[in-house]
C-alpha cells in the first residue's frame, strides 16, 4: 500500500491558450525564464480529473497523513496527494475554487522571492506568480512549503542554481522560505532535477520530505528526501489519468 502524488504548475481555459512555445514568467525576484506549455492544465481537464477522483473513492491526503504514513500509521487504500508548483495566479483564480467546492486539501510549493507586494491582474499571456496575501487567502485548502526563496534558477548546462552554492548559502535559503510556508521541511526540488548529492545536502539541512517529478508510486520503501510525483501534461485524456493514478 502506498499513494501517488499528482503535480500540477499553471491552469488556463481552453481558448486561453493559443500559442504552442513556452509562457514567460513574470516573478517578482529578477529572473527571466518560460514555463514549458506541457506544464500547464486545461481548467476542464482539472475539474474532470478531481470528479474521477471523487467519484471513485480516492482519499485526498494531506501532509500531515503522509508524516503518519512514514511513522507506521496506515492510510486508505486508494490516497493520492495533489501539490502545484510556483504559487502562479492562475491556481487562485481557477484551481482554488475547485478545491474549496469539494473541500479537498493541496501543497502548495513556495518560491518565497517570486512572490509579489501587491496583486497583480491576472495575465493569461503570461505566468504570473501571486501575492503573499494572496496566498494566505487560500489557507482554508493549501498547505505551503519549502521550493526554495531564491534558488528556482536554471542554468545552460542543465544545473540549477539550488545545485550551485555553498551548503551555508543553500541552508540560509531554505531557512528564510521555511519562516514564511508552513511545512519548512517539506521541499520539492527546483525544475525536479537533483542528485544525491543534494538529497544529502538536504537531510544536512533539516529536511524531513522532498519531491521529484520522477513518476512512481510512493511506500515505505521509498526514500523520503526522493518521493515520486507524477507531473500531470497539458491536454491529458481521462483515460490516460485514470491509468496513471492507479
Amino acid at each position: 500500500m502506498g499513494f501517488r502524488t499528482l503535480c500540477y504548475h499553471e491552469f488556463r481555459k481552453r481558448e486561453e491558450i493559443t500559442e504552442t512555445g513556452p509562457s514567460t514568467i513574470k516573478v517578482a525576484q529578477d529572473y527571466q525564464d518560460a514555463l514549458p506549455r506541457p506544464l500547464f492544465t486545461y481548467v476542464e481537464d482539472f475539474e474532470e480529473q478531481i470528479a474521477y477522483l471523487k467519484a471513485e473513492g480516492y482519499h485526498f491526503l494531506t501532509l500531515e497523513e503522509v508524516r503518519a504514513y512514514y511513522t507506521g500509521q496506515d492510510i486508505p487504500k486508494k490516497a493520492i496527494l495533489l501539490t502545484v508548483d510556483d504559487a502562479y495566479q492562475s491556481f487562485k483564480k481557477y484551481a482554488y475554487p475547485i478545491l474549496k467546492k469539494h473541500n479537498i486539501p493541496i501543497v502548495s510549493f513556495v518560491v518565497l522571492g517570486w512572490l509579489s507586494e501587491e496583486r497583480e491582474s491576472y495575465a493569461p499571456d503570461l505566468s504570473v506568480t501571486m501575492s503573499k496575501e494572496e496566498l494566505s487567502e487560500m489557507a482554508d485548502s493549501i498547505t505551503t512549503a519549502n521550493h526554495t526563496t531564491r534558488l528556482h534558477q536554471r542554468y545552460a548546462d542543465g544545473s540549477t542554481a539550488f545545485q550551485n552554492i555553498s551548503f551555508e548559502e543553500l541552508k540560509s535559503d531554505l531557512d528564510e522560505c521555511g519562516e514564511f510556508v508552513e511545512e519548512p521541511s517539506v521541499f520539492a526540488y527546483p525544475f525536479g532535477i537533483y542528485n544525491k548529492e543534494d538529497v544529502l545536502r538536504l537531510k544536512n539541512a533539516g529536511m524531513e520530505f522532498a519531491f521529484t517529478c520522477e513518476s512512481g508510486m510512493n511506500t515505505r520503501l521509498t526514500t523520503p528526501l526522493e518521493l515520486h510525483r507524477e507531473v500531470i501534461p497539458l491536454g491529458i485524456a481521462l483515460k490516460q489519468f485514470k491509468d496513471l493514478v492507479k
